[in-house]
């Protein structure tokens, strides 16, 4: 019996082998359907999905071995794996000088005839083998050998797609902490920065009680600045922070329910002022979506709907339209409407159209980019059309 020599680069190799983290993993339907296909095609006894490492070849799917490993001084795929763009053929494995007096040919399985498939991955390099085995000396034809290779295909294409999820995994993993770490941040900050707010807010409020009637119009009118601008930053730092914390924390799960239910929630949760008119159709229309999130984008929606509305009589309307793959939903208002030019930039953060709202606030442009980040989360879009005086209609869908 000759041993197999080692491939080129073959510490690369088994660090690339490595990185699947295949190796001693439990069995999976997915492999298993190509060793059960190989057999049938081929028409032989055994086929195994087989990876090589530094000590052994061990089996990730077999059909007809009965072992998960054998040493690799002793195995076939080591010498197939040497030769990465070539499938080694043994039709006859004692007339084979590599092969004719091995354990497994004159006795054990009885190795008679081998064909194996190198698994090749995308830096060149072969991981093991997609084989054939009969317990005789026989021959494939060139029809089955070029079905082995597209199965050989379909199992390196299985091995990337895990790398794949692998990877993903640790990059969401990686996200979640930063973004943990991000939150905490913020907080700490956030503290910092409002004990100061506080501080000013209430010692001009002191101020202006105790020594007010000792300044002039224009003195009581510098603490009322100073007073409203502390009020607007502390309002910023908390918009901010809720921002974050939804974006992050928001539930995804999915329920039942219907168009109608979550309307006439809104119109228990929203503070809808006399002589304003909320009002939804397609009511029946059945959903199973995060009910959460769409319910805080909803919520966002009509506030900026009521609070910016310059009309004596509001009006918000709550509609929706099933697209097939996805739910579209409308929320139109009579208010004063949005420049087209304005339409992408209300969704970033901190942009504002510089108007007070019907109480005479200031606007901080968090709550659209909190909306814009919650649907990217639920796999849709949001979008804008407006007449300036008319009043405005956002739409936004969601993934089935």
């Amino acid at each position: 019996m000759i041993l197999p020599k080692m491939p080129a680069n073959e510490a690369k190799r088994l660090s690339s082998l490595y990185e699947y983290h295949l190796l001693d993993t439990p069995p999976e339907k997915e492999y298993d359907d190509i060793t059960r296909i190989a057999s049938q095609i081929c028409e032989m006894p055994i086929s195994t999905i087989t990876l090589v490492d530094d000590t052994r070849q061990w089996f990730k799917s077999d059909q007809g071995m009965g072992f998960k490993e054998t040493p690799r001084e002793q195995a076939f795929c080591a010498h197939a794996i040497v030769e990465p763009d070539k499938v080694m053929v043994v039709n006859d494995s004692l007339n084979d000088i590599r092969f004719h007096d091995h354990p497994d040919v004159v006795g054990g399985i009885k190795i008679g005839f081998y064909a194996g498939v190198p698994l090749v991955n995308a830096d060149g390099y072969a991981l093991g083998t997609l084989c054939v085995v009969d317990h005789k000396a026989n021959h494939l034809s060139e029809v089955k050998l070029e079905a082995l290779k597209a199965l050989a295909n379909l199992v390196v294409t299985q091995f990337e797609m895990r790398k794949r999820n692998i990877e993903l995994n640790k990059q969401k993993a990686s996200l979640e902490a930063i973004n943990k770490e991000l939150e905490r941040f913020a907080f700490v900050v956030a503290h910092d920065l409002k004990s100061p707010c506080n501080n000013l807010i209430g010692l001009s409020s002191l101020i202006k009680q105790m020594y007010g009637d000792n300044l002039d119009a224009e003195g009581n009118e510098m603490l009322d600045m100073l007073t409203s601008a502390s009020t607007s930053l502390k309002s910023i730092i908390d918009g901010t922070l809720h921002h974050a914390h939804l974006v992050n924390t928001i539930e995804l799960d999915k329920q039942e329910f219907t168009f109608g239910s979550l309307a006439q929630e809104l119109k228990l949760i929203l503070n809808i002022p006399p002589g304003f008119s909320f009002e939804y159709s397609h009511g029946d229309v059945e959903l199973f979506l995060p009910r959460h999130a769409l319910t805080q984008v909803l919520i966002n929606l009509c506030v900026n709907a009521i609070k910016y509305n310059d009309k004596e009589h509001g009006v918000v309307c709550l509609s929706v339209e099933d697209e097939g793959h996805q739910y579209r939903f409308f929320v139109k208002d009579n208010g004063p409407g949005i420049p087209e030019a304005y339409f992408n930039r209300i969704f970033e953060i901190f942009q504002t159209l510089g108007r007070k709202d019907r109480y005479n606030n200031s606007g901080q442009g968090i709550g659209l980019s909190t909306v814009k980040r919650l649907v990217d989360n639920l796999g849709g879009e949001i979008t804008v059309e407006s007449t300036v005086g008319q009043g405005s209609t956002f739409s936004f869908t969601v993934s089935k």
